[in-house]
């Protein structure tokens, strides 16, 4: 594959080129005393680095109903955020247009929960350190897809540590024109190589565990608040209908009994997990904003992987590829198994 060597400051110096115009914005992270950060890049680049080790939340939950004319914006995110910008785009929630999306190869990441002091910076320190963690995300462990490979354009390491800008769209032609250099045949083998085919272990679980790991949920909503493709404004759950309370709640209790409070979290879980199990890229942005430690991920990403494997679907892997549920297809279903 054909692409142009890189490095850090050829991509802060395309980077600032683009921002010359004062309608242009970089989302991208940002190294700084307190660690690496969610940053908005406008008029200049400045301290730019390309791997965030810790995950705190998914940046495509700021990009749910962006239609903002006239600005253009490139993202340099992760994959799965970058796969989460494309099931949006595809479902009508983002501007196209307006967007470079570019991904970088991500070694994974840990839990803003835990301690993240001491978290090596350099590329290949912290790619052992991540893959020697004892108590590493699950969704980074069963990441389905690592490589900067989606979106417009992807950074690449190679074996040898250095960088390379792809373009797999003509947008992304555009990004990869903002660096320096000639574009050449690339090394065939990269730092991240390829990655399973989409196919993972079937998800199984049972009614009893169910609700032993749903027990101690408070119904704060975080998870839904959190996800990034859990985008509806006008949300079943914001009304009394699924989860009463005041009057409501009264007038449920004395028409059907005794209840446990809070009543209705174990369908607000369920009616998530069919709402989002087409469009879930995996990345554990739910578990991560969840206080009461609940494996969502477990639930979520194994539900929505197992579903999404009976149409040969993979969430955010491509912009051309359409969601199964806004299409129809007669007897696509015909030859899958349980």
């Amino acid at each position: 594959m054909r692409g142009k060597r890189a490095s850090r400051e050829t991509i802060e110096n395309g980077l600032n080129r683009f921002l010359e115009d004062d309608l242009h914005l970089v989302l991208g992270f940002e190294k700084g005393d307190q660690g690496v950060a969610l940053r908005v890049f406008k008029g200049k680049v400045e301290g730019l680095t390309l791997l965030n080790p810790v995950f705190s939340l998914n940046s495509a939950l700021y990009l749910r109903r962006l239609f903002a004319k006239g600005t253009r914006i490139i993202l340099l995110l992760r994959p799965c955020e970058i796969r989460a910008y494309v099931e949006l785009q595809k479902l009508s929630q983002i501007e196209r247009e307006d967007i470079i999306a570019v991904s970088m190869d991500c070694f994974g990441a840990v839990s803003s929960k835990s301690q993240t002091e001491d978290i090596p910076s350099d590329a290949e320190q912290l790619r052992q350190y991540l893959e020697n963690l004892t108590d590493a995300r699950l969704a980074c462990t069963t990441c389905r897809e690592k490589r900067g490979v989606v979106g417009d354009a992807g950074l690449r390491m190679g074996a040898d540590g250095g960088l390379w800008a792809f373009a797999y769209t003509e947008r992304g032609e555009g990004f990869v024109s903002l660096l320096e250099g000639e574009v050449e045949e690339a090394a065939d083998e990269m730092l991240i190589g390829g990655t399973p085919d989409g196919k993972t272990e079937p998800f199984r679980t049972d009614m009893a565990a169910f609700g032993r790991d749903f027990s101690k949920c408070i119904l704060c909503k975080n998870c839904k608040a959190m996800c990034p493709v859990c985008y509806c404004i006008d949300c079943v759950f914001n009304g009394d209908d699924y989860l009463p309370k005041g009057d409501a709640l009264l007038n449920k209790v004395f028409r059907g009994g005794s209840t446990d409070l809070p009543q209705g979290k174990e369908l607000f879980h369920l009616i998530r997990m069919f709402h989002v199990s087409q469009t879930c890229v995996g990345c554990g942005a739910c578990e991560e904003a969840c206080p009461q430690g609940i494996p969502l991920t477990r639930y979520f990403k194994g539900v929505s992987e197992r579903l999404q494997s009976l149409f040969s679907y993979v969430s955010g892997r491509s912009l051309d590829e359409a969601v199964p549920y806004v299409t129809f297809l007669e007897d696509e279903l015909k030859d899958a198994e349980d």
